[in-house]
């Protein structure tokens, strides 16, 4: 796609009509998704207590589950662009949630690993749908609010979640069961919710060119398997893909070793370990949100590169926080649960502060699911292939080095890598509103 244009289409756009009740419906089903992916690890010791299992069980259970995860992430994607999102997501979310709540009939590891492979597949039906339906409820200068509001909810649900599954397996036999039963029921409610509430906005009702033209564009443009291919052609969509290599090894070191290494080279007990990490969860969670707002500023006062501003501040100074805590640090829980929150703050801005509407603002609005599918799929292969490198690494050099090498270096080098964004994010943007206009023009016409 050629641009023509010079200059960005940042005018007002009506608000779509019930665009919150819409969100309200999605955030019940997130904090679903989210309790329903933790209830495995989390009430593990009685399952394994119950079925008679060992920790190899789990590990196959996980990783069986996550390439199930991987296969089908794309497929939802696809499916949610070629036919109703909304139908998409009563399947996938709603009436999937019947296999989570049979996990809590099994009588078996056969059963229940057989169970949990089939729900897994509908663990990831909510992400694409979801992060598609709502570029089309709001405009990109809103995008990063309300893409951080439903991360940072899912990242509370979280938190709570794992509480909750703790004291439900502490019921002998029972608990776990009620745990699963629980969160199947409350999944195929969340179907329910959206068969009611939910109402399905035409693919581009939130872009300023498209207005007043969004139902008929997305009846003439549909999504193809042949065209979804353009994806992999816009330089924006591979750059984003690619900065992950240096920006996936901050999470996977610090939430997998973090409490190792404050317990083996800082001294703490196990118990002020967890504390400690929980501060940089609960940081987490709350930066997804400042990172939203932050990046809808920054939208509005320099669309052309605020949100790459936002995404280097927010990597510089984890780099520099990262290097005081996991190198200089020292002192008492005070301050490393200070300096885990002040460090967590900064962890999670980027993917609602630039990745997400990003991705909205260089890929056509019928193809918006798959995108975000082809971006969650290469971060959890990445994922996967960086917890390998690190797990290796992690033996053969003290936690402190590989922090360094994995936290501080690598954050730096996300940094500066950013700035291959700058001249090809503002040509892709440019591209996809002039591709929107000469939509406009046809349809007009």
């Amino acid at each position: 796609m050629a641009a023509s244009s010079e200059t960005l289409s940042i005018s007002e756009v009506s608000p779509v009509k019930g665009r919150w009740r819409n969100v309200v419906t999605l955030a019940f089903a997130g904090i679903v998704d989210a309790g329903e992916d933790q209830a495995m690890s989390s009430m593990f010791p009685a399952i394994r207590a119950s079925l008679n299992m060992t920790t190899a069980h789990l590990g196959t259970i996980t990783s069986l589950g996550k390439v199930m995860e991987l296969i089908f992430g794309p497929i939802w994607g696809m499916l949610a662009d070629r036919f109703s999102r909304k139908r998409i997501l009563i399947i996938g979310t709603g009436l999937w949630g019947l296999w989570t709540l049979l996990i809590g009939f099994s009588a078996s590891y056969e059963m229940l690993l057989t169970l949990r492979v089939v729900a897994a597949i509908g663990l990831v039906a909510l992400g694409a749908p979801m992060n598609s339906m709502l570029t089309d409820l709001f405009p990109q200068k809103e995008r990063g609010k309300v893409f951080g509001i439903m991360r940072m909810i899912s990242s509370l649900a979280v938190i709570v979640s794992i509480l909750f599954f703790g004291r439900l397996a502490e019921i002998p036999e029972t608990g776990w069961r009620i745990g699963f039963i629980t969160f199947g029921a409350l999944s195929m409610m969340s179907g329910v919710l959206f068969a009611l509430f939910l109402t399905e906005p035409p693919r581009g009702a939130a872009e300023k060119t498209l207005s007043g033209l969004a139902e008929l564009s997305d009846k003439r443009y549909r999504f193809s398997l042949k065209n979804s291919a353009a994806i992999f052609r816009v330089p924006t969509n591979l750059l984003l893909i690619l900065e992950k290599i240096f920006g996936v090894p901050v999470q996977i070191t610090v939430l997998t070793f973090a409490v190792t290494w404050l317990v083996d080279e800082r001294g703490f007990r196990p118990g002020q370990a967890t504390t400690i990490l929980s501060g940089i969860v609960i940081g987490s969670a709350l930066s997804t949100l400042i990172g939203g707002l932050l990046g809808d500023w920054a939208e509005r006062k320099y669309p052309r590169y605020g949100r790459l501003f936002v995404v280097q501040g927010s990597r510089a100074m984890m780099a520099l926080l990262g290097y005081y805590f996991f190198q200089q640090a020292a002192g008492g829980m005070t301050a490393f649960i200070a300096f885990a929150v002040l460090f967590g703050l900064f962890l999670d801005m980027a993917f609602s502060g630039a990745i997400a509407p990003m991705i909205a603002a260089v890929n056509v609005p019928e193809q918006r699911s798959t995108a975000y599918a082809v971006n969650r799929l290469a971060n959890g292969l990445i994922q996967a292939a960086v917890a390998a490198i690190v797990g290796v690494i992690g033996n053969q050099i003290t936690l402190t080095n590989l922090f360094f090498w994995a936290v501080t270096v690598s954050l730096l080098v996300s940094a500066l890598s950013w700035f291959a964004f700058y001249p090809i994010y503002h040509r892709d943007r440019l591209a996809l509103d002039d591709l929107l206009a000469k939509r406009r023009v046809d349809l007009a016409g």
